[in-house]
């Protein structure tokens, strides 16, 4: 019974780092694209540097 909590808690917690990282990612992500996006890039530009679809900028600086 405790290796069984003990299991569901490390991967509870590994879930949680994982999520932590994605939206670090994320965050990183936007604050580069908004930057540019600052400085004068188009989306369609930023897309062609990060190889990413304009679509996915938008979503990211939309939801952010």
């Amino acid at each position: 019974m405790c290796r069984a909590l003990d299991e569901m808690f490390e991967e509870s917690t590994n879930k949680g780092i994982q999520m932590g990282i994605k939206q670090g990612i994320e965050l990183n992500q936007f604050e580069v694209y908004q930057t540019m996006l600052d400085k004068g890039f188009s989306v369609k530009t930023i897309a062609s540097i990060f190889s990413v679809s304009e679509e996915s900028i938008k979503t990211l600086l939309m939801r952010t």
